[in-house]
Parts: structure tokens; C-alpha cells; sequence
């Protein structure tokens, strides 16, 4: 199959910190305990649905999923499927078709402060053309979808996505340098989204760009991806390739006020889909190291909560090349990409893990 040239090139000089004959399920010793993670629904996808990712809860309390269908070769087209709260999927949306490449590649997601729901198509995933990857804005009226709007364009691999205020931030994956491997976040106001006439994003110097940053990996080339705040307003953004979080503060006129590593979780080895539940925990899928990694924003400790072998075919609910996870209760549900990168095989079951916390605090709704 064909994926993203990213990826391909950040897996294929990656070194895996563990080897095939670790333990099949790793709990991390720190504060979180959980049991190994399980099947969601206790079976695999349905046939339709290939390569979940990006993921989001509503104020409804499911779970939104984007299904990327690109493990499937898009034979079936990318939409939108939900976890209801006794965890059964079904269908939400189908999303429309790229103009020029035929084929949507949805990654992040969110639910903005319109009520609105907001997909971040990556066309890297399709093509070596830079420049064509944007936003998707999927009107909501009702709790239901009635329509899509491309509203942003320009983007060369728009990853994870987050809102805050009336406000989008978006992580540009590369912003096209080659000598210093640069990606940044874009923030974009909700009132300069028209569907119509999409708003065009041009790069490096585009004033909508609010931070960047390098990534130094010889093998991982792949840079900024999840995305989320905290209770307090900080950003916090994965940077993949160098396997650290970083975050950034602001003044009081959006700007940055601060910006430093915040975290280079023990044991991960790429950092990939962020979310940030209501007890400011961080939970951040390890793409390459088949883990999912628990970082508390007040204190920086970080732990390995769950990790599984690789290769692995997730048949039985194991990790399966995890690209974004988050968190719903006392229960993270894990979307499983199964891209065919590295030591990582495509193969037949297309996966949600569900990790059980079994901490003895209360849980925690994820952050809306």
C-alpha cells in the first residue's frame, strides 16, 4: 500500500528501544494502573473502516474517530465514525472528496466553540505534492451533519488539531525546509473560515503561523503533530521526530509569551496524537513504540501505561501501531493507524484498544 512519505522516512532509520520478545503488556509502575488493553466492543473494525486516527469527544459523550481508510488504500471513502458511551461504533459522517486527488485523509479532529466540527485532511498520506492538504469544516445542526465546507487550504500535512476561544490551532507537520526540518502551529480565527472562499495558507512567514520549531533527528523527519491546552491555557505540542512535548504560554494579546521542552517521556520513542483530559494529563500515543504515554502537566512525571510487542496484528486488543488516543471516563480508547511502515505490518484487523484505568481515584471525563 501507499502512505505518507513522513512517515516512511521517519520510520525507516528508527531504532526500536525494545525488541519482539518484550513483555506482550507493559504497566507502567508510577501513579496509573490499568489492565492490557482490549478489543473495543470486544471484535475488530467493521470491514469498511481502515486506519482510525484523529480523535474527539463531544458534548455528547461519545467518542468522534476519524477514519482514515488509507491502510485500505481508500477502497471505501474517509468518514467520520462515533463511540457511543456503551461503546459501540457506528457511522457519523462521510466526508467529501479531495478536488484534485479524489481521496480525503483525515487525521485531527475537533469540535470548535460554533458547535461545528473541524477535520484536518492530510494529503501527504496521497501525494509527494506539497501544498494540498487543508481543513474540513463539517456543519453541525442538531447534533447532526448536513454538510462540508472546505474553509482552509495551503497546508502541506495538517496533523492534530485543538480549539480554544474561537480559535483553531493546527499542526503543520512540515512547513517544506530541508536543510533545518521546520513544522510550526497555524492559528486560525472561526470568523475567517468561509466556505465559499477558503482561507489560504502560505508557509513560513504567514502571520496565522504563532510558533515553530526544528527537528534534529537523523531518521525521524517528522515534526510537529498533536496538539492541546490545558486547564490553564498552555499549548502543548508533540514534536515526533525528537521524541519531546513542548510547551508554550501566552500574553494576554495571544502571543508567545514562553516556549520550552516540557518533556521527553522515558521509554517513548515518537511522540504522535496528544489530548489532555480534565485532570491536565496528558495522553500521548508512541506511533513507533507501540505505547501509550501518561505525562501530568503539573508535575512533568511521565509513564509508559500501556506498550505491546511489534509486530503486532492487534487481534486480541493490542496496540497496533497507535497514532492518538484519549481519554472518556476511566476508560483511553486507542485509535490503531496499522500503517505498513518499518518494522510496523498492515494486516487484516482494523482496531479501537480500549485501555481500563484502575487507579482508585474517580475518573475523569476527558477534556471537551
Amino acid at each position: 500500500m501507499k502512505t505518507t512519505t513522513l512517515l516512511n522516512i521517519a520510520i525507516a532509520g528508527a531504532t526500536l528501544a525494545f525488541s519482539a520478545g518484550c513483555c506482550n503488556w507493559c504497566k507502567a509502575p508510577a501513579d496509573s494502573k490499568a489492565d492490557p488493553p482490549k478489543l473495543l466492543d470486544g471484535k475488530p473494525l467493521p470491514t469498511t473502516y481502515y486506519s482510525p486516527d484523529g480523535m474527539t469527544l463531544g458534548t455528547d459523550g461519545y467518542v468522534y474517530v476519524a477514519i482514515n481508510q488509507s491502510a485500505g488504500n481508500w477502497k471505501y471513502p474517509a468518514k467520520i465514525a462515533r463511540i457511543s458511551p456503551d461503546d459501540k461504533i457506528e457511522d457519523f459522517h462521510t466526508l467529501q472528496l479531495h478536488a484534485k486527488t479524489k481521496k480525503t485523509s483525515p487525521l485531527g479532529i475537533t469540535f470548535a466553540s460554533d458547535g461545528n466540527l473541524y477535520v484536518s485532511d492530510n494529503q501527504t498520506f496521497v501525494t509527494s505534492e506539497p501544498g494540498l492538504s487543508g481543513i474540513i469544516r463539517v456543519v453541525i445542526k442538531d447534533g447532526k451533519p448536513v454538510r462540508d465546507e472546505l474553509v482552509a487550504v495551503g497546508f502541506n500535512a495538517a496533523n492534530g488539531i485543538t480549539q480554544r476561544g474561537n480559535y483553531l490551532y493546527v499542526a503543520e507537520t512540515t512547513l517544506g525546509t530541508k536543510d533545518k526540518y521546520t513544522s510550526g502551529v497555524y492559528r486560525i480565527a472561526l470568523s475567517e473560515l468561509k466556505a465559499n472562499a477558503p482561507l489560504r495558507l502560505t508557509g513560513i512567514g504567514d502571520p496565522h503561523i504563532i510558533l515553530t520549531f526544528e527537528t534534529k533527528s537523523p531518521t525521524q523527519k517528522v515534526g510537529a503533530n498533536g496538539v492541546d491546552f490545558d486547564s490553564k491555557g498552555n499549548l502543548y505540542v508533540n514534536n515526533f521526530g525528537d521524541n519531546e512535548v513542548r510547551k508554550y504560554t501566552f500574553k494576554k494579546d495571544g502571543s508567545i509569551a514562553s516556549s520550552q521542552v516540557f518533556a521527553r517521556p522515558k521509554g517513548a520513542i515518537s511522540l504522535d496524537g496528544l489530548h489532555i483530559d480534565s485532570e491536565d494529563n496528558l495522553w500521548i500515543a508512541d506511533f513507533v513504540g507501540n505505547a501509550i504515554v501518561k505525562i501530568n502537566a503539573k508535575t512533568g512525571k511521565s509513564q509508559i501505561v500501556s506498550q505491546n510487542a511489534v509486530p503486532a496484528d492487534g487481534a486480541n486488543g493490542e496496540l497496533d501501531t497507535p497514532s492518538e488516543c484519549i481519554r472518556r471516563g476511566n476508560k483511553v480508547y486507542v485509535s490503531n493507524i496499522d500503517l505498513n511502515n518499518g518494522p510496523h505490518k498492515t494486516d487484516a484487523f482494523q482496531t479501537i484498544s480500549v485501555i481500563t484505568l484502575t487507579d482508585n481515584t474517580p475518573p475523569a471525563a476527558a477534556k471537551k
